[in-house]
């Protein structure tokens, strides 16, 4: 049996961390919750979208399959983050798979839940186009990051990334 999800489990997220008691509140009341069991898959690759997933107790893998029919970690979401987010603003197809790693719970917000809260909410939307942004572009940093170090290890074997700026070149 579900516990209902309070606004001091919503207070727990950096996604809510700008929001009033009164925002707090109508989300806690438009978000469904889902429990599931490790191994669990939450989507599959091509699905259709049009959820936000708050992981809010245990942990989620999200992989993507390789040419050659690998699967391939590209993030570990703990509890307290979010996922899902790329394929519920753009509207497109899932280009990954997502699976729990650890039973807990998810915290579902649905397209239309967001559509209604455009209208009724804006100042709510506003804030968590904010923090959706501000996570997306940390993402955007770290894979950068990554793709650093791999050009560095493939092309210059290997060490820290810095070493590409070494040539001489500044921006």
């Amino acid at each position: 049996m579900l516990t209902k999800t309070t606004i001091e489990d919503l207070k727990q997220f950096q996604l809510f961390s700008q929001l009033t008691v009164d925002e707090l509140r109508y989300l806690v009341q438009n978000l469904e919750e889902k429990e599931y069991k490790k191994n669990e898959v939450i989507y599959k690759e091509t699905e259709l979208p049009g959820i936000i997933y708050l992981v809010q107790r245990g942990s989620v893998e999200i992989t993507k399959k390789t040419p050659s029919g690998h699967r391939q970690v590209i993030a570990a979401v703990p509890a307290g983050q979010f996922f899902g987010e790329l394929s519920f603003f753009v509207s497109r197809r899932h280009a990954s798979r997502a699976k729990v790693t650890a039973d807990g719970r998810i915290l579902l917000l649905h397209r239309f839940i967001y559509d209604e809260m455009e209208k009724q909410q804006p100042s709510l939307v506003h804030k968590l186009l904010r923090e959706i942004i501000l996570k997306m572009s940390s993402n955007l940093d770290s894979m950068n990051d990554m793709f650093l170090q791999t050009i560095n290890y493939t092309f210059y074997g290997g060490g820290k990334a810095g070493k590409i700026e070494e040539s001489g070149h500044e921006d």
